[in-house]
């Protein structure tokens, strides 16, 4: 005699126990085999090319005065214009960029103190007083290092309007490069010291 106990009952499976069973036995398939919902016809999209569609920067006019590059000692603009600094005499040099002009400045009258502060020279103020209209902002690298610039010399240019972000020339330059891109180049100015000074 066989006992009950023995012969399992067997109940048929419902709908959504069959179904549940199924995806977890289907989800851990070991087959290399590719679902059918997946077609050829999505293929992995290139990235560099849907990110270049949205490069709003890369269709816009650079300005006049656009800072190419860096070098050790000189200051290369698009227009392959060059500050080069120092000049014959020894005197640093450096560049005033205004409404898409470059102007060359004389540095050697402004004051650095502790290696640290430094004091504009009003030559360069002047040409900054004569200018109409005033850009909004200016930004100042002072150099191959972060400086500061003197609260008179700050003092100075909050009289006539202008805003100040100062930093070292590289991070200036870069800077000065994406404002004057994104806005009118009479509303952002720069002033560049040479980046070996």
């Amino acid at each position: 005699m066989i006992s009950r106990r023995i012969i399992p009952t067997i109940k048929p499976l419902t709908k959504l126990q069959a179904t549940s069973k199924w995806i977890s036995l289907r989800s851990f398939s070991t087959t290399q085999h590719t679902p059918r919902h997946y077609s050829n016809a999505f293929k992995a999209a290139n990235l560099g090319d849907n990110l270049s569609n949205f490069d709003l920067f890369a269709t816009m006019t650079k300005p006049d005065n656009n800072i190419e590059m860096i070098s050790k000692d000189s200051i290369v603009f698009t227009n392959l214009k060059v500050v080069k600094s120092p000049n014959p005499k020894g005197e640093p040099l450096g560049a005033l960029l205004l409404h898409n002009q470059i102007l060359e400045i004389n540095l050697k009258d402004c004051k650095l103190s502790n290696r640290v502060v430094v004091t504009l020279d009003d030559k360069i103020l002047d040409v900054v007083r004569m200018i109409h209209p005033k850009p909004e902002l200016i930004v100042v690298g002072l150099g191959a290092k972060a400086r500061m610039l003197s609260p008179e010399s700050r003092d100075k240019f909050k009289d006539l309007g202008i805003k100040l972000e100062v930093g070292d020339t590289r991070n200036a330059v870069l800077n000065y490069d994406l404002l004057a891109t994104e806005r009118s180049p009479s509303l952002v100015g720069a002033l560049i010291f040479p980046p070996n000074m």
